[in-house]
């Protein structure tokens, strides 16, 4: 069994791994360009493409996908092209190049959360249940029908990262298992178009905080963005990054956003509803404290 892999940050990498491990064969591995993570340092290759040179694996970095790109790609043996976030959408060349399918690694139980973000959504909106959805691709957004559903819980203590890891782990679990199946004849079923939602690429700037929600709106927020892009407030016009917050429960009058008290257990911010403790932060060009800390330091600054 050939196959072509298409893929690009670290989790893509494990799922990559998992099919090197398998009896198939991976005739060639697809990743992004080489990027700069942070101004004045080199140009580094994505996780995938370096699990595909430390495992001798052929690996070709697509920037665009001109018609000798095309070519080149088809000159591969291919069974299935597997997708686990590549980054660009792929021509309909190359998904018909699969001779079973073109299958694509979704971190959503679809129709929901079609897109680009379906673990931050699922966070953000609080659910209590996410899947995999293993999906036969289309040249559409993540419309096409789905051969498999693997269904995984979120705890309250989740963040993107945890949720990832959970996500990841079922993935490589069952991902051989799927493959298998659609050889042997599995029937994709088509989607439900009135049930589909969409999410969309993040920014750095969506992580800013906005205390007319309410504490649990701000929370899921948090949990959703964790590690990148982070959540931040602003106060005094300096843009503060945090590391770790909280619920408080409050029945204080004051307007959304007012610091309402400010101790060595953190600071206390009024939401819509209630109110959030900050316990870590990070001010600009600084090292993350603690809540001990910003009372120490900081505590006239945030008064």
């Amino acid at each position: 069994m050939n196959i072509i892999f298409a893929g690009s940050p670290k989790f893509s990498a494990e799922i990559l791994s998992q099919l090197d491990k398998s009896s198939f064969n991976v005739s060639l591995v697809l990743t992004q360009p080489d990027k700069r993570s942070a101004r004045n340092k080199p140009a580094e290759p994505t996780e995938v493409a370096k699990f595909a040179e430390s495992s001798n694996l052929p690996c070709l970095k697509v920037e665009s996908f001109s018609d000798e790109t095309i070519k080149v790609i088809c000159e591969y043996p291919c069974d299935f092209l597997v997708l686990s976030s590549f980054g660009t959408i792929i021509p309909k060349e190359i998904l018909d190049h699969a001779k079973i399918s073109p299958l694509n690694v979704h971190f959503s139980k679809l129709p929901l959360y079609r897109g680009a973000s379906p673990i931050q959504s699922a966070l953000l909106n609080g659910d209590k249940k996410t899947a995999i959805s293993f999906m036969e691709m289309t040249e559409s957004l993540d419309d096409g029908p789905v051969f498999d559903v693997i269904e995984v819980d979120i705890s309250s203590k989740d963040n993107r990262l945890t949720l990832e890891d959970k996500l990841v782990s079922k993935a490589k679990e069952n991902i051989v298992d799927v493959i298998n199946k659609i050889s042997n004849g599995l029937v994709p079923v088509t989607q439900k178009e009135k049930d589909a939602s969409y999410c969309n690429k993040i920014s750095k700037a969506d992580g800013k905080i906005n205390f007319n929600k309410t504490t649990d709106e701000i929370l899921n927020k948090h949990r959703a963005f964790f590690g990148w892009p982070g959540t931040f407030f602003v106060h005094n016009e300096i843009p503060i990054k945090v590391h770790e917050m909280g619920l408080f429960l409050s029945e204080s009058t004051a307007m959304p956003g007012s610091i309402i008290d400010i101790n060595k257990d953190g600071i206390f911010i009024k939401t819509s509803d209630s109110a959030i403790v900050i316990t870590h932060i990070q001010l600009p060009g600084k090292k993350i404290i603690n809540s001990n800390d910003i009372y120490n330091s900081y505590k006239d600054f945030f008064v």
